[in-house]
């Protein structure tokens, strides 16, 4: 339930953000993520809060996560950081990387991995990749100025920085090096 929640609600965010124009997209996101952040502090340091909460919201929720922000705020977090501070094709196409690829690397991590690197699978990082790229190509249309070298820089960076990310939260970390490697190549291309 946790990466159908995933993948719906970041498909439908960058659907659009992609249909506004960058200031409005960025200020969509801002409000979200504002929003957010009131629920997680009132959820936080209200106990009862924090029970109806976990209540309403059991199936999105980890264990970890049960006192700590949940990851939506480290999702929104990524999403706002591209948007301000890279190319909107990139940022959206980071934030799609993200989108899509952190749960079919789990979804095949957990159902077929059998190579393991610090706890992830190289099955669930192949899938993060492929299906990554094969988006990127399929909704082209939302980002025309990226060129497939570019994706495939930006979905293998969004690969590493999922395999590789244990400290912080991958929902931050994948579109922002995504976004980074990508806008790099593009200014040398």
């Amino acid at each position: 339930m946790r990466r159908l929640f995933h993948l719906i609600s970041g498909l439908f965010l960058i659907f659009i953000t992609a249909y506004l124009d960058s200031m409005k997209g960025i200020l969509l996101v801002l409000s979200l993520f504002l929003l957010m952040s009131i629920v997680e502090v009132i959820r936080l340091y209200h106990p009862d809060v924090n029970r109806l909460f976990l209540r309403c919201f059991s199936l999105l929720v980890r264990p970890h996560e049960e006192n700590k922000p949940t990851t939506t705020i480290y999702f929104l977090s990524g999403m706002l950081i591209s948007l301000i501070f890279f190319n909107r094709d990139i940022a959206l196409y980071a934030i799609t990387i993200l989108t899509i690829g952190d749960p079919a690397a789990s979804t095949f991590g957990k159902r077929f991995g059998r190579h393991l690197f610090k706890g992830k699978s190289l099955e669930g990082s192949l899938a993060f990749l492929f299906v990554s790229f094969i988006t990127g190509l399929i909704l082209h249309r939302l980002w025309p100025g990226l060129s497939t070298e570019i994706m495939i820089a930006g979905a293998v960076a969004g690969t590493i920085a999922e395999l590789l990310s244990i400290r912080i939260d991958d929902n931050l970390i994948i579109p922002v090096a995504s976004s980074v490697v990508m806008q790099g190549l593009s200014s040398l291309i």
